[in-house]
C-alpha cells in the first residue's frame, strides 16, 4: 500500500514540478519558477519587490495528507474498474413508440351550408315561372298593400287585356321615352293613362340627362337605337325638391351635391332673367322650366341621338327622336307641353356641339324633305 501511495504522490506531483513548485516528504515548500520573469511594463517597478527566496508552506501532516489522497485515489481505482467490467447491455431493437390511440374527433358543429341562388328563389316558391300567390305577413303594412294591390291589379289585366299581356311576355315596341324625376308624385303611366309597354323610362333626382351618367347615356343609346323611341319627352315638376335644393347655399354632401350642381349652372346662363322675378315660388318654378329645357338640350347633344337624327333627317315628318319639354303640376295631376323649339335652340350651338353627324342638329324647316323614290322604298 505504501508502494501504491508512493505512485500516487509522485503522480500529484508531476504537475507541480513542472509548474516549479518542490514537494518535500516532511511538507511542501515553493519557489517562484526561474521562467517566470515579470516583463517591464506589465509589472513595472512591483518586480523588484518580489523575494527570489522559497516560500515557506506551513507543515501539515503527512499521514492524514497520503490517507485522503489514497482514499480518493482508490475510489477512482474502483470506479474505473466497476466501469470497464460491467456488462455490455445486449443489442435490443429500438423501442418503437406506440402510436397514438385515435381520437374520435370532437363534435363541432358544422358551418351552416351557405344556399345558392337557386336554392333561394326555389325556397321562395319560384319553382314555376308563374308562382302561386300566398298569404305572407310583412312588417310593412305598405308591402302587404303593394303586393295586394298588384294581384289586384294582375287579375284585372289578365281578365281584361289577356293579349296585351301575353304581348308583354316577350318584347316591347315603346315609341315613347319619358325621362322624368324620381319623385313619387310623377308615375308617368299613370299620369298618361298609357298601358305598359307604351313608355321607355328613365327617372333620377330633377329629371337630369347628364353626358357623363352612365345610367341615362345607356338607356338612350338602348332606347334610340335597339328600341327605335320615336320621342323623348323630358318632364321637369313643380314642387321639385332637386331644383329647390339647389336654391340653397348648403352643402348637401355628395354625391348630391356634385348631381344637384349642373341646376346651379342653369340658374348662372339665366341669372338676369331668375333674379328679376320677386317672389320665390315663382322663381322656383321658372327654374324648373328652364332646367327642363337645358336637359332637353343635352338629349340632343347625346351621340347616340345625333346619330339616329341623321339616319333619319330625310324621312317624312322630319328627323327622329324629337325631343320635347314638359312640366307636371302634383297639385292638378296635368302635364302640359311647354312648347319649346328645342331645334331650333340648338341650332344656334351647331358650332359647339355637333358631332360630325351632318344635319343632325339642323332645324326641322331647313332639312330638305327626301325623294319620292325614297319614300316609297
Amino acid at each position: 500500500m505504501k508502494f501504491v501511495l508512493n505512485i500516487m504522490l509522485l503522480a500529484g506531483a508531476a504537475p507541480l514540478a513542472s509548474a516549479g513548485v518542490t514537494m518535500h516528504r516532511s511538507g511542501l515548500t515553493a519557489r517562484v519558477p526561474t521562467n517566470c520573469q515579470k516583463r517591464k511594463g506589465v509589472l513595472g517597478s512591483m518586480s523588484s519587490k518580489l523575494s527570489r527566496r522559497p516560500m515557506q508552506v506551513p507543515h501539515a501532516d503527512a499521514s492524514l495528507t497520503f490517507e485522503l489522497i489514497g482514499a480518493g485515489v482508490l475510489g477512482a481505482a474502483a470506479w474505473g474498474i466497476a466501469k470497464s467490467t460491467a456488462k455490455e447491455p445486449a443489442s435490443v431493437a429500438p423501442a418503437v413508440p406506440a402510436a397514438p390511440a385515435q381520437l374520435a374527433p370532437a363534435k363541432t358543429s358544422a358551418p351552416a351550408k351557405k344556399p345558392s341562388m337557386a336554392e333561394l328563389i326555389l325556397e321562395g316558391g319560384m319553382a314555376q315561372k308563374t308562382p302561386k300567390y300566398y298569404a305572407k305577413q310583412y312588417p310593412s303594412k305598405k308591402l302587404d298593400e303593394l303586393f295586394a294591390g298588384n294581384k289586384k291589379w294582375s287579375e284585372n289585366m289578365m281578365s281584361n287585356k289577356p293579349e296585351l299581356m301575353e304581348k308583354l311576355g316577350s318584347m316591347q315596341e315603346p315609341k315613347i321615352m319619358y325621362i322624368g324625376c324620381a319623385d313619387s308624385r310623377v308615375p308617368e303611366n299613370t299620369i298618361s293613362n298609357m298601358d305598359p309597354g307604351e313608355i321607355f323610362v328613365v327617372r333620377n333626382v330633377a329629371n337630369q340627362v347628364q353626358l357623363y351618367d352612365n345610367s341615362v347615356m345607356s338607356a338612350l343609346q338602348f332606347g334610340v337605337g335597339a328600341l327605335g323611341v320615336e320621342d323623348i319627352i323630358v318632364a321637369g315638376h313643380y314642387g321639385c325638391g332637386g331644383v329647390k335644393a339647389s336654391m340653397a347655399n348648403n352643402d348637401h354632401g355628395a354625391p348630391l351635391e356634385q348631381w344637384i350642381s349642373s341646376i346651379r349652372d342653369v340658374y348662372r346662363l339665366h341669372q338676369k332673367d331668375l333674379d328679376s322675378i320677386a317672389d320665390p315660388q315663382e322663381r322656383t318654378e321658372r327654374l324648373i322650366q328652364l332646367n327642363t329645357v337645358e336637359q332637353c338640350l343635352n338629349v340632343l347633344r347625346a351621340g347616340p341621338v345625333q346619330k339616329r337624327r341623321m339616319e333619319t333627317m330625310n324621312q317624312p315628318g322630319g328627323p327622329i327622336p324629337r325631343v320635347h319639354a314638359c312640366v307636371y303640376d302634383p297639385a292638378t295631376g296635368k302635364l302640359t307641353d311647354m312648347d319649346v323649339d328645342i331645334e331650333k335652340y340648338i341650332s344656334g350651338y351647331t358650332s359647339i356641339y355637333d358631332l360630325n353627324y351632318k344635319g343632325a342638329l339642323e332645324p326641322r324647316q331647313k332639312l330638305q324633305p327626301a325623294p319620292s323614290s325614297a319614300v316609297a322604298a
